[in-house]
């Protein structure tokens, strides 16, 4: 094997990832559905400013943040959906048990 030069490059190149690497995945994979949560949060709590106080000021920070929180929960969607599907490639059991072309 050591006569395959690109064999040994891509062998001594493979080392395990370190632990503030991992951790930076995990808080990647973790920023978006707490975005989305406080997003979610944020929209009730201007609406009620809005509803009791009546500014437009209020109207717009709601629509603004309202939109922000949707485009989070389609990213949320279109995640589990990336997930679903390979995880029918991969021949694993899917997240729910029911049959996406049934839907």
């Amino acid at each position: 094997m050591s006569d395959d030069e690109v064999l040994a490059r891509r062998l001594s190149t493979m080392r395990v990832a370190s632990r503030s690497v991992t951790w930076v995945r995990q808080a990647r994979r973790r920023a978006l559905p707490l975005w989305v949560s406080v997003g979610a949060l944020l929209t009730l709590t201007l609406l009620g400013l809005d509803i009791a106080f009546r500014e437009t000021y209020l109207t717009w920070a709601v629509a603004v943040v309202w939109l922000a929180t949707v485009a989070g929960l389609v990213g949320l969607v279109v995640r589990a959906c990336r997930r679903w599907e390979a995880a029918e490639r991969a021949g694993r059991q899917t997240p729910w048990p029911i049959d996406p072309s049934q839907v």
